[in-house]
């Protein structure tokens, strides 16, 4: 698989936990330590540890490594914001912190 970004979070709250029993309505799975989401094809995870959510992509076609600018990649920042939406939906009261628009190979 091909990891295409990471949106890395800072929690507002420390119990925020206990929003996450709505996690399994909107889609998101527990495994592990992580929340998982799968969409068409993408997979979202939420290291619940260390706050941040990686979005990841089969490997069906290659792609090009390394940093890539949201000009050069319009629908990989638009699943940025799709991230970012269903982050809000979850309730989670976080903020992000950095996004790293990387593309690499792994997991």
């Amino acid at each position: 698989m091909y990891e295409i970004f990471e949106i890395k979070l800072k929690p507002k709250e420390d119990d925020f936990r206990k929003e996450l029993d709505q996690a399994d309505k909107l889609g998101w799975h527990i495994n592990g330590r992580n929340l998982v989401k799968n969409d068409s094809g993408l997979q979202y995870v939420l290291d619940l540890s260390h706050f941040n959510v990686r979005c990841f992509v089969s490997e069906l076609l290659p792609i090009e490594e390394g940093e890539w600018l949201s000009e050069d990649y319009p629908a990989r920042d638009e699943i940025i914001r799709t991230v970012i939406i269903e982050l809000e939906k979850l309730f989670l009261n976080v903020e992000i912190s950095e996004i790293r628009r990387i593309a690499k190979h792994g997991r």
